[in-house]
Formats: C-alpha cells, structure tokens, sequence
C-alpha cells in the first residue's frame, strides 16, 4: 500500500469555494477566486513574473537562474518556443490569427505581437476580469490595441464562429478545465482546417508510490476537475478530432520554475515583504511550492507541450 503522503490542503483555500464540485458554475468561482483577487495578482507578478505580468511557467535552456529577471526570461522564452513551433507547424505567411485560450494577463500575446509582424490579429479569452482589464490596459499601453482583442469567457464555450483561427494556443490554463474533451473539441471548432493547436500544462503523473489520495489532494486543492496524464490529454485530443497529436516532456523545466519561485517567495519574506503581499498567502505557498519539487521527483506531475493539427 503506497504511503500517505497527501499535501495538506493549503491555508489560503476556502474549502467552501476550492475543491472537485461536479459544478461547473462553483468551480469557475473557485478559478476566480484563484487568479482573479489584487493579492494573487501581485503574488503571481512578483513570483513568477519578476514584477511583469508574464506569470507562466518557464523554458529555462540558457537562463542563468542567479540572474536578475531569470523567471521572467524563461517564461517568455517559452512564449517564444511555443509560437515558434506552431508556426513552424503551420506553413505560411503573415496574416495569421491566434487565439490565446485561458489568457491570463495576456503576456504571451504582447510579447508575439510585439516580436512577430506576421500576427494579424490575437485575440485574448479569458475567465478572469480583473485579469482581463489589466491585459487591455498593457495592449493600449504598448500601441497594440488594434491587434490585440480581449474577450471574457470560457474555453469551454467560446464565443467565436467556428474556422476563425489560425492558430489555437495556450499555455497552464487546461490545468483548470471542467472537462478536457469539451475543452479540446472547443479548440478544434474555432481553428481553420490546417490549423494548429498547441498548449502547455500542467497534467498527471504516474511514479511509483504515488497514491490516488494525493493525486486527489492536488486536485482539489488547485481547481482541477479533469486530472489527465500526457498520455491521457494525447488521446483526448485525438477523439476530438485533432491528428499528428504529439506530446513534448518538460517535465525538468517545471520542477525549475517551482525551484525558482520557491527562491523568490524566500526573497520576499527574508526582506520583511516589502510589497505587503498576503502574509498567509506567501507562507502557505513556500510550503506548496517545496512539496511540489519533491512531487516532482516522485513523479506526481508532468509538464509539456502537446501540439496537433487540424484536418
């Protein structure tokens, strides 16, 4: 019997917002009450993003991790790798339309559109409005606005016509999704045929000694409903339609970024939390973020990229 080694759940969840509902309503709530708050905001900025709003999971190939700004260079150039690889996959020339699906502070579509002149049009669908304002703002800011369109809702059900995009794109938002295979099929309508889709996230691993209890700990305690292995998330992919489905293992990557937003959670509490960040929020989360490196090696999550193709 494989030891009980559950992570407590964490101090910042309310257990009557946070856990596996069945309801998809309670846990769009829970999504929110995640991301969508002025302290999770600046936690997620200063941690991962370095003070910028870039607060996805790094590539870190080349990034000296003692450097200033090395959570935020990774983040980005993995930004880039995935855009790379999907236009590299795609074919073509300019006039090309992404939808970035799960868009958070939309950071990865200022930064393409900053860096690629080839982007016609990007267009931001997120759940989370005080996200969504902030991504509005930096697009005006930065003279995007007319190719940076932001939009509030679900991936789950996405208010575009179907064959609208070139390219559907997203990286640690499936993690949340309230069932994967609506999400995937969702993907598939509003992408032209030929099209791309390409994500990274956050799935479930299958090391030895690791219990369902703690696979269902994690679960509950980070908003997620729809737990899939790469394995799982390839063949979901795959029944909704999607061929050339390919699953690309970075699992080393992400036990990095734990390792370096552990670092920074330190930094700030060492320095007194000089940004009056929740203090509860910082120190539950140095707690989280040692277990997950040490979860990590057990093998209780992957991380990676799958990307697939449109008939």
């Amino acid at each position: 019997m494989a030891p009980n080694t559950a992570e407590p759940i964490a101090a910042e969840v309310d257990p009557s917002v946070y856990g596996k509902s069945g309801d998809l309503e309670k846990h769009m709530e829970g999504v929110k009450a995640q991301y969508d708050t002025k302290d999770k905001l600046e936690f997620y900025a200063q941690v991962m993003g370095d003070g910028t709003a870039n607060i996805h999971f790094g590539k870190w190939d080349g990034v000296n991790l003692d450097e200033d700004g090395a959570y935020g260079k990774a983040s980005e150039q993995m930004t880039d790798y995935m855009f790379d690889l999907a236009a590299e996959l795609l074919g073509g020339e300019g006039g090309l339309k992404y939808v970035d699906l799960g868009s958070g502070t939309g950071a990865a579509a200022l930064r393409l559109c900053e860096k690629h002149n080839s982007i016609e049009k990007a267009t931001c669908l997120n759940l989370c409005d005080e996200q969504n304002a902030l991504a509005t703002k930096c697009a005006e800011e930065a003279g995007l606005g007319e190719r940076i369109t932001v939009v509030t809702g679900t991936y789950e059900e996405c208010p575009f016509e179907a064959d609208a995009f070139d390219i559907a794109f997203s990286q640690d938002a499936f993690v949340h999704a309230f069932s994967k295979a609506k999400t995937f099929s969702e993907a598939l309508r509003v992408t032209k045929s030929g099209g791309v889709f390409i994500f990274c996230d956050l799935m479930c691993g299958s090391g030895e000694g690791v219990s369902d209890e703690e696979l269902a700990t994690f679960a509950a305690t980070n908003m997620v409903n729809d737990w899939l292995s790469p394995e799982e998330n390839v063949k979901a992919c795959k029944e909704a339609g999607w061929e050339d489905v390919t699953f690309v293992d970075l699992t080393s990557d992400i036990r990095i970024s734990f390792q370096l937003m552990l670092k920074k959670v330190e930094k700030i509490l060492d320095a007194g939390n000089p940004d009056n960040i929740d203090e509860k929020l910082l120190t539950s989360y140095k707690q989280n973020l040692s277990n997950r490196i040490v979860q990590v090696d057990r093998g209780v999550f992957k991380w990676g990229v799958v990307h697939a193709k449109k008939p």
